[in-house]
């Protein structure tokens, strides 16, 4: 899935050369892009370790392991580096990334690996009767709400598995 910047690669490497070249300081650069510091100090932190192609737009989503995002979050959690500092030395794209992989793990919920599975998302969507979306439902609730995996075995789209149970969740078994 490709991510359209709001700010091209020119915009980008200009603004951490002016920073890295003395040129401008981070809340000058930020406030003539209309951004928070914080982005300017990414970029330039990003550019430090990965260099030019940290800039660059990217294609799709990096895939990271359950046993990866676990390493990430133990080093934050060990006060190893701020969320900036580890994302850069682990290779995230962003410390928001491994933001939510904190909060998630402190949470108490699974950090899975990343598996896209294109047919649970691409699958059209199919006709059902009101006792087929209710088995589809009690599947999915007895799996741990897990949306992909009853759209997979059922040949219906994601998104009707995850409204349908979303509706049972507010509803019962009236929605």
């Amino acid at each position: 899935m490709s991510r359209k910047s709001r700010f091209s690669f020119e915009v980008k490497l200009k603004a951490v050369k002016q920073y890295l070249n003395g040129e401008e300081n981070y809340p000058s650069i930020a406030n003539a892009l209309d951004v928070p510091d914080s982005t300017i100090r990414m970029w330039v932190k990003a550019y430090q370790v990965d260099g030019e192609d940290a800039l660059k737009p990217h294609n799709r989503n990096k895939r990271y392991s359950k046993e990866f995002k676990l390493k990430c979050v133990a080093a934050y959690l060990a006060g190893e580096g701020s969320y900036l500092n580890l994302a850069n030395k682990f290779g995230l794209r962003s410390p928001h990334q491994l933001r939510q992989w904190v909060i998630k793990y402190n949470s108490h919920q699974e950090l899975q690996d990343y598996d896209p599975t294109p047919e649970a998302y691409m699958t059209s969507r199919r006709k059902t009767t009101l006792e087929e979306r209710q088995s589809i439902v009690k599947y999915c609730k007895k799996h741990n709400w897990n949306y992909k995996e009853t759209a997979i075995k059922y040949d219906c789209s994601y998104a009707q598995v995850y409204n349908w149970c979303k509706k049972y969740q507010t509803k019962g078994s009236k929605g």
